[in-house]
């Protein structure tokens, strides 16, 4: 069993970041509220409501639009199942309807339309900027399976404009053109979903890049820890805990459980933090940290012969 003492012999510098949860366990960045606003969430319904209807009116139709379209949509549902997924989700292993939907979506391949068609080139741009979202996504949530933690890497991808394509499409769609309507709708889709991706990113982007978190000087343990700060953390706040360990990130959760003044710092505050129960391997990427640090200091502290 590795040593669980329960402060290390000095303190090191780490780079870290930490999030407050919720008393359900849920951070409260991931607020849905947050990411989309009830308004928001109403609108997509009214355009899903909208695409049912106009779907319908050519339900009878067997033409190779009424397939494509109906394919975009079904690929913009799964867009938004995982941005739902990961808005909602707290245990990132439940990821066997992922796999379904994932299945399903990739029996679906690029439209191939007739160099003539004057609409072509928008049906082909939407495809494939739902195809770039998709793939992002899944991205996403397959590193979170495997790191317990959604983070994002990818950069935005700008607001899809039908006038890049075509120039017409809203006088279309007003003048009755249900192809035209179609498109418009799942254009609104499209970018109403986007921006809750952007949202998303934002709310996870301290997460995503360590290279931005604050160095904190930290006396660390697998039961807890300590730091000097100027920030107040209320006792008895949950929070879950990144730390930077030589480019390996460990996430603990852990609660608030003294704040203490201290004389002669330029911080003033000594926080201690105690984690939850951490899992072995938690545990071994700690001590062996901690175990590296104190083997490197030892080193210097012997001197060298002339």
């Amino acid at each position: 069993m590795l040593s669980s003492r329960r402060y290390f012999r000095y303190d090191v510098l780490l780079p870290m970041h930490m999030e407050p949860v919720d008393r359900y366990g849920k951070q409260l960045r991931n607020e849905r509220r947050q990411l989309i606003s009830q308004e928001e969430e109403a609108q997509l319904s009214e355009l899903n409501n909208a695409l049912k209807a106009c779907f319908k009116k050519v339900a009878g139709a067997s033409s190779s639009a009424l397939y494509v379209f109906n394919m975009l949509n079904e690929r913009l549902d799964f867009m938004w199942w995982m941005l739902d997924f990961i808005m909602e989700s707290v245990d990132h292993n439940t990821q066997n309807e992922y796999k379904l939907h994932l299945k399903a979506d990739e029996a679906y391949s690029r439209p191939v339309t007739k160099k003539t068609s004057s609409i072509a080139p928008l049906i082909l741009g939407l495809y494939d900027a739902v195809n770039d979202y998709i793939l992002e996504l899944s991205s996403v949530i397959q590193r979170g399976a495997k790191d317990k933690e959604f983070s994002y890497q990818d950069l935005s991808q700008r607001q899809f404009d039908d006038k890049r394509y075509v120039k017409n499409l809203d006088e279309l769609a007003e003048s009755g053109v249900l192809p035209a309507k179609i498109l418009q709708l799942m254009i609104e889709k499209i970018n109403l979903q986007a921006m809750v991706l952007e949202h998303l990113k934002e709310a996870y982007r301290k997460t995503s890049s360590p290279d931005e978190w604050k160095i904190y000087q930290i006396n660390l343990s697998p039961r807890g820890c300590s730091f000097l700060t100027n920030d107040t953390y209320p006792l008895f706040t949950s929070m879950d805990i990144y730390m930077n360990m030589d480019d390996c990130t460990v996430i603990c959760r852990g609660k608030v459980v003294s704040q203490e003044k201290v004389v002669g710092e330029l911080l003033d505050t000594r926080v201690g933090i105690e984690f939850d129960l951490l899992t072995e391997e938690q545990e071994r990427l700690i001590t062996l940290f901690l175990q590296h640090k104190e083997l490197k200091a030892s080193m210097a502290a012997v001197a060298l012969p002339n």
